[in-house]
């Protein structure tokens, strides 16, 4: 059997933040099982930087995203791309939207992690994200669908610790995750949020924002409790469904 009978070709819409897209295509080559490179999954990445911030839209009413999403998501199905993913989970608030605007589905990265978390690790789980998910109660629903129960950051948690790795600032002359910044400072404010969750009663920690995953080794070096990645969870979905031969 070929590899185009094997796989869907998957594509990729990065660009929020800058690593995400090339992150997620990385994961996916380590999580497909291909032995050689003849058998690894068909994979289309578009990184576009011009995707209005979603976080500035949803708290400070910037540019919506939303056209810029279809128009970026179209790019790849002219290309060819038989199945879709976003790796930024602020982004699935459009989801639905996004949805009914292309016809070739979407896997849905928020929905994906709490439908396959390991119940072993415990049902009240720690999610680090941004603000605007917190507001929007994607991960909240999401969790409570299957019975787990999310712990959220304070809005001064989200505003002294999270929101500040993933942007930086500028009164402080910091760069943040968005920026590519992986450094201590970085990893130890958003150690703090994370202590936080976890002194609430957190049994696992959810990467819930694709900058987070880019210190996922540095996270889960000083958890004392398991670290789940949202990225690692949208991975291994999308191998689940683009294995599966063309009729």
């Amino acid at each position: 059997m070929s590899q185009s009978e094997t796989w869907k070709t998957v594509g990729i819409l990065g660009g929020m933040g800058a690593e995400a897209g090339v992150e997620l295509a990385h994961r996916l080559i380590t999580l497909s099982g291909a032995r050689t490179d003849a058998e690894q999954i068909p994979c289309l990445l578009y990184t576009n930087p011009c995707i209005p911030d979603r976080t500035a839209n949803l708290l400070y009413g910037g540019p919506s995203p939303t056209e810029e999403l279809v128009r970026s998501l179209q790019v790849l199905i002219d290309a060819g791309a038989e199945l879709l993913c976003i790796p930024c989970n602020t982004a699935h608030i459009w989801h639905e939207t996004l949805s009914e605007r292309v016809d070739v589905p979407i896997v849905h990265m928020i929905r994906t992690m709490a439908a396959n978390h390991d119940r072993g690790l415990g049902e009240r789980v720690g999610v680090l994200c941004t603000t605007g998910l917190v507001r929007f109660g994607l991960y909240q629903s999401a969790c409570a669908e299957h019975g787990l129960e999310a712990l959220m950051p304070t809005e001064d948690e989200l505003e002294q610790y999270v929101m500040r790795a993933i942007y930086g600032s500028l009164d402080e002359g910091l760069v943040g995750l968005k920026g590519s910044n992986k450094g201590e400072t970085i990893v130890g404010l958003m150690w703090e949020a994370a202590q936080r969750l976890i002194a609430r009663g957190a049994s696992a920690l959810w990467l819930a924002c694709t900058e987070i995953s880019l210190i996922k080794e540095e996270l889960t070096a000083l958890s004392p409790v398991p670290v789940v990645d949202a990225m690692d969870s949208l991975a291994e979905e999308l191998v689940r469904q683009a294995r599966r031969a063309r009729a």
